[in-house]
């Protein structure tokens, strides 16, 4: 399968290394020429607990350079998402199915403005990786994907290749369960620990921030109810404090982007949140506070 990977991140290589040591024809496109230069001039190193995944993967800023895709992996930060399709439409062709995995609660639906409901998979990973530097990868987890949408038998392609190349994946028919499921844990921790710059353990054993978190948890839920979404956990609290806990130490991704003065995910996170809630004339406070703070956070270096 021709498959291109728009985004040359953490996941976005660890999916594109794996896929291409599987026998796939893969190609890396990403926005920055140094980028691309490194990646094919080193390739992708992905080291695990199964030991070190070394591949040779092509890379390129332009997507016309790839051709028509059987599949594209969108793995790029969820607010480029609409910019990196217009800008890479290149590998989108008229049979092309696109994928994400990414944060955020709009994706889905912005996939499919770009190819049509039948051509848009998406849902939620739970596989981990960091990047040392461009290409060279460090598996964290090796959790399992849960997509879904799209056409059912494209699905279970999609889904029988990952797992192939070492790629746990569930197939469903709807995906947006899973995706709350997920945000619901990403809403409350990554703009606290932006704003607090504390790692997740410290979130849910510091009395403030622990607060400011179950009150965002409380509001998404009531969200959650308002729009239909069955949300498979009975607490999502209870399993936002075990994810911390998991991981004492690991700093949440937005707090990465703001030590690193990047624009972060707030608007597709909690401010997505936000939009529908005021849509549903639904009360969310805490949400709204959160992301205007992390905004105003983010105007102080990027102005």
């Amino acid at each position: 399968m021709k498959i291109a990977v728009i985004g040359a991140g953490a996941l976005g290589c660890l999916y594109g290394g794996f896929l291409a040591t599987a026998g796939h024809d893969v190609w890396l496109i990403h926005h920055r020429q140094s980028t691309v230069d490194s990646l094919n001039r080193t390739g992708i190193r992905i080291e695990s607990d199964d030991g070190v995944t070394s591949v040779s993967v092509p890379a390129t800023t332009d997507a016309a350079e790839v051709g028509d895709a059987d599949l594209v992996l969108v793995f790029v930060k969820a607010h480029q998402t609409i910019d990196a399709l217009e800008q890479h439409d290149g590998c989108i062709g008229p049979e092309t199915t696109l994928l994400s995995l990414q944060n955020g609660l709009r994706h889905y639906d912005q996939l499919a403005d770009v190819v049509g409901a039948d051509r848009a998979l998406a849902g939620v990973s739970y596989q981990g990786a960091r990047i040392d530097r461009p290409g060279q990868i460090t598996q964290t987890a090796a959790g399992r994907s849960v997509l879904g949408g799209g056409d059912p038998q494209t699905a279970r392609d999609v889904v029988r290749i990952l797992a192939a190349a070492g790629l746990p994946a569930d197939r469903v028919d709807d995906p947006t369960r899973a995706i709350w499921a997920k945000q619901l844990v990403s809403l409350p921790v990554k703009p606290v620990a932006a704003l607090t710059r504390l790692p997740n353990g410290q979130l849910v054993t510091t009395d403030g921030p622990r607060s400011v978190m179950e009150r965002i948890v409380r509001e998404a839920e009531l969200v959650a109810a308002t729009v239909g979404i069955d949300l498979p956990d009975a607490d999502p609290m209870e399993r936002v404090v075990d994810i911390c806990r998991s991981g004492p130490t690991h700093r949440s991704s937005m707090l990465q982007d703001v030590l690193d003065e990047r624009k972060t995910e707030i608007d597709e996170i909690n401010g997505a949140l936000v939009d529908i809630a005021r849509a549903e004339n639904v009360d969310v406070p805490a949400n709204a506070l959160v992301t205007e703070l992390v905004r105003g956070l983010e105007r102080s270096y990027l102005e």
